[in-house]
Protein backbone atom coordinates (compact mmCIF):
# COMPACT_ATOMS: atom_id res chain seq x y z
CA UNK A 1 0.00 0.00 0.00
CA UNK A 2 1.46 3.40 -1.02
CA UNK A 3 1.84 6.48 1.13
CA UNK A 4 -1.10 8.29 -0.44
CA UNK A 5 -3.35 5.25 -0.01
CA UNK A 6 -2.51 4.98 3.67
CA UNK A 7 -3.15 8.68 4.19
CA UNK A 8 -6.46 8.84 2.39
CA UNK A 9 -7.61 5.67 4.07
CA UNK A 10 -6.78 7.06 7.50
CA UNK A 11 -8.46 10.39 6.78
CA UNK A 12 -11.64 8.70 5.64
CA UNK A 13 -11.63 6.41 8.63
CA UNK A 14 -11.21 9.27 11.10
CA UNK A 15 -13.93 11.33 9.45
CA UNK A 16 -16.21 8.32 9.75
CA UNK A 17 -15.33 7.87 13.39
CA UNK A 18 -16.29 11.46 14.19
CA UNK A 19 -19.82 10.69 12.99
CA UNK A 20 -20.15 7.48 15.01
CA UNK A 21 -20.77 7.41 18.78
CA UNK A 22 -17.89 5.93 20.78
CA UNK A 23 -18.48 2.40 22.00
CA UNK A 24 -18.45 2.30 25.80
CA UNK A 25 -15.12 4.10 26.13
CA UNK A 26 -13.07 1.17 24.83
CA UNK A 27 -10.50 3.40 23.15
CA UNK A 28 -9.97 5.45 26.30
CA UNK A 29 -9.51 2.21 28.20
CA UNK A 30 -6.81 1.14 25.72
CA UNK A 31 -5.10 4.50 26.18
CA UNK A 32 -5.31 4.24 29.97
CA UNK A 33 -3.97 0.69 30.05
CA UNK A 34 -1.13 1.55 27.69
CA UNK A 35 0.02 4.72 29.44
CA UNK A 36 -0.40 3.50 33.03
CA UNK A 37 1.63 0.38 32.38
CA UNK A 38 4.29 2.08 30.25
CA UNK A 39 7.83 2.16 31.64
CA UNK A 40 9.83 1.79 28.42
CA UNK A 41 9.13 1.41 24.73
CA UNK A 42 11.05 0.54 21.58
CA UNK A 43 9.79 0.46 18.00
CA UNK A 44 10.55 1.08 14.38
CA UNK A 45 8.56 3.81 12.67
CA UNK A 46 7.58 5.22 9.30
CA UNK A 47 6.90 8.95 9.51
CA UNK A 48 5.15 10.83 6.73
CA UNK A 49 4.62 14.56 6.47
CA UNK A 50 1.58 15.83 4.53
CA UNK A 51 0.77 19.30 3.21
CA UNK A 52 -2.53 21.15 3.55
CA UNK A 53 -3.91 19.27 0.53
CA UNK A 54 -3.12 15.96 2.28
CA UNK A 55 -0.43 15.16 -0.25
CA UNK A 56 2.71 13.40 1.05
CA UNK A 57 5.77 15.63 0.93
CA UNK A 58 8.32 13.64 2.94
CA UNK A 59 8.69 10.11 4.30
CA UNK A 60 11.28 9.03 6.86
CA UNK A 61 12.07 5.75 8.61
CA UNK A 62 13.85 5.05 11.84
CA UNK A 63 13.91 3.67 15.35
CA UNK A 64 12.58 4.96 18.67
CA UNK A 65 13.42 4.28 22.31
CA UNK A 66 11.71 5.66 25.40
CA UNK A 67 12.21 5.31 29.13
CA UNK A 68 10.07 7.08 31.67
CA UNK A 69 10.29 9.65 33.00
CA UNK A 70 11.58 12.07 30.41
CA UNK A 71 14.05 10.01 28.39
CA UNK A 72 13.73 9.26 24.69
CA UNK A 73 15.73 8.76 21.52
CA UNK A 74 14.17 9.34 18.10
CA UNK A 75 16.57 8.26 15.39
CA UNK A 76 15.99 8.77 11.68
CA UNK A 77 17.81 6.24 9.50
CA UNK A 78 16.30 6.90 6.03
CA UNK A 79 16.53 8.87 3.78
CA UNK A 80 18.83 10.97 5.98
CA UNK A 81 20.42 10.47 9.39
CA UNK A 82 19.31 12.55 12.33
CA UNK A 83 19.36 11.79 16.04
CA UNK A 84 17.07 13.41 18.64
CA UNK A 85 17.88 12.58 22.25
CA UNK A 86 16.22 13.77 25.48
CA UNK A 87 18.51 13.06 28.43
CA UNK A 88 16.26 14.44 31.14
CA UNK A 89 17.84 17.90 31.05
CA UNK A 90 18.33 18.85 27.40
CA UNK A 91 17.04 17.94 23.98
CA UNK A 92 19.84 17.20 21.52
CA UNK A 93 19.24 17.26 17.74
CA UNK A 94 22.18 15.95 15.74
CA UNK A 95 22.06 16.36 11.98
CA UNK A 96 24.76 14.05 10.66
CA UNK A 97 24.98 15.52 7.15
CA UNK A 98 25.19 19.12 8.39
CA UNK A 99 27.62 18.18 11.18
CA UNK A 100 25.51 20.29 13.50
CA UNK A 101 23.99 19.78 16.94
CA UNK A 102 21.10 21.94 18.16
CA UNK A 103 20.31 22.07 21.87
CA UNK A 104 16.77 22.88 23.02
CA UNK A 105 14.58 22.76 26.09
CA UNK A 106 12.68 19.49 26.24
CA UNK A 107 9.37 21.27 26.86
CA UNK A 108 9.25 22.27 23.18
CA UNK A 109 10.14 18.87 21.79
CA UNK A 110 6.77 17.55 20.60
CA UNK A 111 7.01 19.06 17.13
CA UNK A 112 10.50 17.62 16.72
CA UNK A 113 10.04 14.19 18.30
CA UNK A 114 6.39 13.17 18.76
CA UNK A 115 7.37 10.36 21.13
CA UNK A 116 7.75 13.06 23.78
CA UNK A 117 3.99 12.75 24.19
CA UNK A 118 4.55 9.40 25.93
CA UNK A 119 7.63 10.29 27.99
CA UNK A 120 5.81 11.98 30.87
CA UNK A 121 4.35 9.77 33.60
CA UNK A 122 1.53 12.24 34.25
CA UNK A 123 -1.90 11.38 32.78
CA UNK A 124 -2.48 12.81 29.32
CA UNK A 125 -5.84 14.15 30.56
CA UNK A 126 -3.93 16.82 32.52
CA UNK A 127 -2.72 18.44 29.28
CA UNK A 128 -5.33 17.35 26.74
CA UNK A 129 -9.07 16.98 26.32
CA UNK A 130 -9.59 13.34 25.34
CA UNK A 131 -12.32 12.04 23.04
CA UNK A 132 -13.06 8.36 22.52
CA UNK A 133 -13.63 7.82 18.78
CA UNK A 134 -14.41 4.13 18.98
CA UNK A 135 -13.04 1.31 16.86
CA UNK A 136 -12.46 1.21 13.12
CA UNK A 137 -10.36 -1.06 10.90
CA UNK A 138 -9.14 -3.03 13.91
CA UNK A 139 -7.83 -0.03 15.86
CA UNK A 140 -9.23 1.93 18.81
CA UNK A 141 -8.95 5.71 18.27
CA UNK A 142 -8.56 8.57 20.73
CA UNK A 143 -8.40 12.27 19.82
CA UNK A 144 -6.33 14.63 21.96
CA UNK A 145 -6.84 18.40 21.90
CA UNK A 146 -4.45 20.59 23.95
CA UNK A 147 -5.98 22.52 26.83
CA UNK A 148 -3.71 25.49 26.08
CA UNK A 149 -3.26 27.38 22.80
CA UNK A 150 0.54 27.66 22.76
CA UNK A 151 1.23 24.25 21.25
CA UNK A 152 2.78 22.83 18.10
CA UNK A 153 -0.37 20.90 17.13
CA UNK A 154 -4.14 21.45 17.28
CA UNK A 155 -5.12 17.77 17.32
CA UNK A 156 -3.43 14.45 17.92
CA UNK A 157 -4.92 11.07 17.04
CA UNK A 158 -3.72 7.84 18.63
CA UNK A 159 -4.65 4.40 17.29
CA UNK A 160 -4.29 1.27 19.44
CA UNK A 161 -4.68 -2.42 18.78
CA UNK A 162 -5.33 -4.87 21.61
CA UNK A 163 -1.72 -4.68 22.73
CA UNK A 164 -0.07 -1.36 21.98
CA UNK A 165 0.07 1.95 20.15
CA UNK A 166 0.15 1.50 16.37
CA UNK A 167 -0.50 4.93 14.84
CA UNK A 168 0.06 8.53 15.89
CA UNK A 169 -1.06 11.49 13.82
CA UNK A 170 -0.45 15.15 14.68
CA UNK A 171 -2.23 17.99 12.86
CA UNK A 172 -1.27 21.64 13.04
CA UNK A 173 -3.28 24.85 12.60
CA UNK A 174 -2.38 24.97 8.90
CA UNK A 175 -4.05 21.59 8.33
CA UNK A 176 -0.71 19.92 7.73
CA UNK A 177 -0.17 16.54 9.34
CA UNK A 178 2.57 14.26 10.57
CA UNK A 179 1.62 10.58 10.57
CA UNK A 180 3.67 7.90 12.33
CA UNK A 181 3.13 4.17 11.84
CA UNK A 182 4.89 2.04 14.47
CA UNK A 183 6.22 -1.46 13.84
CA UNK A 184 8.04 -4.14 15.86
CA UNK A 185 6.83 -2.56 19.09
CA UNK A 186 8.26 -3.84 22.38
CA UNK A 187 6.68 -2.75 25.64
CA UNK A 188 8.76 -2.37 28.79
CA UNK A 189 12.01 -3.86 27.49
CA UNK A 190 15.25 -3.39 29.41
CA UNK A 191 16.70 -0.23 27.84
CA UNK A 192 20.12 0.93 29.03
CA UNK A 193 20.37 4.53 30.31
CA UNK A 194 23.36 4.88 27.98
CA UNK A 195 20.90 4.93 25.09
CA UNK A 196 19.77 8.40 26.22
CA UNK A 197 23.18 9.99 26.75
CA UNK A 198 24.60 12.22 24.09
CA UNK A 199 27.86 14.08 23.63
CA UNK A 200 28.47 16.18 20.53
CA UNK A 201 30.95 14.48 18.21
CA UNK A 202 34.31 16.12 17.73
CA UNK A 203 34.29 19.03 15.31
CA UNK A 204 30.53 19.61 14.98
CA UNK A 205 28.88 22.99 15.51
CA UNK A 206 26.70 23.23 18.63
CA UNK A 207 23.99 25.89 18.55
CA UNK A 208 20.80 26.85 20.35
CA UNK A 209 19.69 28.52 23.60
CA UNK A 210 20.94 25.57 25.64
CA UNK A 211 24.38 25.42 24.00
CA UNK A 212 26.33 27.65 26.41
CA UNK A 213 29.47 25.94 27.63
CA UNK A 214 29.07 23.02 25.22
CA UNK A 215 31.32 22.35 22.26
CA UNK A 216 32.03 19.57 19.81
CA UNK A 217 35.68 19.20 20.61
CA UNK A 218 35.19 15.66 21.91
Amino acid sequence: MGIKTIRKSLLGMLLGLLAVPASAGEALERLKDFTQGLESFTAGFVQTRYDEDQEPIRESKGLAWLKRPGLFRWEYREPYQQMIVADGERLWIYDVDLEQVTVKETERALGTAPIMLLSDSQPLSEQFNLTDLGKREGLYWVRLRPKVDDTDFDEIYLGFDDRSLKVMELRDRFDQATQILFNNVELNPDVSPERFRFEPPEGVDVIGPGADGINGDG
